[in-house]
């Protein structure tokens, strides 16, 4: 490289550096030029690399985008829905939510305001790729500083609401990426199509999985409050419990569709098995948790460790502002760290990176600070971080703490 264009670059110096992907560093430095990091290592020896580019010091941590692998935009108008002590059920929850939105007068573009108002949110907060799922086709964010990946939600349990669904997605541009809600609202013919449609076209396909023990019961036993739900909602739950079902659950039904591998993203999977767990690593699908969510509707906690302990590395996403009135990932990490204090802190870090980089497909640019990735990063600040003595104790004191007292994007 020649001494020229090692000038055109700058360097931004900090007390520490995560870069995730490897050790953190103290005295640290990331150089990088107009698009990309080009160097990331400790301060002395990158001076010495580039000697006649700018430094910028930064008293804080450097650190990569925080990536929001699970998040419902077009509920954000809403507020927050049925606080766990009005619902008794994951059941009169959705009711409500039902209600709130079938009772709603609200305009399109008060929808998408109160979206653009929560991805600023989100920016604002650190997020650089999010993962947006939704009934509503709201409009692109071409403007949104945080690059986000919308999936449009599709439902239908009984044949006729399959048929119209297919009939439906067939309709919409290639482009456009769909994605199922839920083994319990989704027949097992339109969730092959869906998941079809998402493999011939290079698409994410995320799904809502084992959320509650309800729908637990309700696909392996035709239990719990979804059997009326259902009955309710579309007049039958004829559907289930699934036949044929063995130990491998619900995740061994959906694995005989064809729809668990690398491109499958699975999101809450609170009430997993082991053998379930163990077939969604082996194949290489994702797991989206949202600890936040799942506290509010009171759903149960993940199995993490065990899931840790199979090689994955899940993804964070904070779910809607309807089931999650903090929507924020620093508070996510905070809750799972609370949840699991005998996981790392680095490893609950690598989650809200690296993890849902990966589940997304996007790792190339995002989830950490490496040679090629995006010079888009995040300088953070706060005092409980200067008296850490240790990459240990910093790590601890990020994610133990929640969101830092500023957040700035480089």
């Amino acid at each position: 490289m020649s001494d020229s264009r090692k000038s055109s670059f700058q360097i931004y110096r900090a007390p520490w550096v995560i870069p995730v992907a490897s050790r953190v560093l103290s005295d640290g430095a990331v150089v990088v030029d107009s698009q990309n990091i080009v160097a990331v290592g400790v301060y002395s020896e990158i001076a010495n690399e580039f000697p006649d580019s700018p430094v910028i010091v930064c008293p804080g941590v450097l650190l990569p985008a925080l990536v929001n692998a699970h998040i419902h935009l077009e509920l954000s108008i809403y507020g927050e829905v049925c606080p766990p002590e009005n619902c008794y059920s994951m059941c009169s929850w959705i009711r409500a939510l039902l209600r709130v939105r079938e009772c709603s007068d609200l305009t399109m573009t008060g929808i998408l305001k109160a979206a653009q108002r929560m991805v600023q949110k989100q920016y604002e907060s650190g997020v650089g790729l999010m993962l947006d799922i939704g009934n509503t086709i709201i409009g692109n964010f071409d403007s949104s500083p945080v690059e986000i990946h919308f999936l449009y939600e599709m439902l239908g349990s009984t044949q006729v609401a399959t048929e119209r669904a297919i009939k439906f997605m067939a309709e919409l541009p290639v482009v456009q990426s769909v994605t199922a809600h839920a083994p319990y609202s989704t027949s097992p013919k339109l969730l092959e199509a869906i998941k079809n449609r998402c493999s011939q076209n290079g698409q994410l396909f995320s799904l809502h999985l084992a959320e509650s023990i309800d729908e637990v019961l309700l696909l392996t036993r035709g239990e719990g409050c979804f059997p009326e739900f259902l009955r309710d909602r579309t007049g039958s739950n004829s559907n289930f419990p699934i036949p044929g079902i063995d130990s491998t659950a619900v995740v061994g039904y959906l694995k005989n569709l064809g729809l668990v591998n690398a491109q499958s993203i699975f999101v809450h999977c609170v009430h997993l098995n082991d053998k379930e767990i163990e077939i969604i690593a082996e194949s290489g699908s994702h797991v989206c948790l949202c600890p936040g969510s799942n506290r509010f509707l009171s759903v149960g906690k993940v199995r993490l460790q065990a899931m840790l302990d199979q090689g994955l590395l899940p993804a964070l996403g904070t779910d809607s502002i309807t089931s999650n009135p903090e929507v924020d990932l620093w508070q996510e990490m905070a809750l799972l760290k609370k949840e699991h204090p005998r996981v790392s802190s680095e490893v609950i870090f690598s989650m809200a990176t690296m993890g849902g980089a990966r589940s997304m497909g996007r790792e190339e640019v995002y989830g950490s600070l490496e040679v090629g990735k995006t010079a888009r990063f995040l300088h953070v600040q706060d005092e409980a971080y200067d008296t850490v003595h240790s990459p240990e104790e910093l790590l601890d004191c990020l994610v133990r703490k929640g969101h830092p007292d500023s957040v700035k994007w480089l």
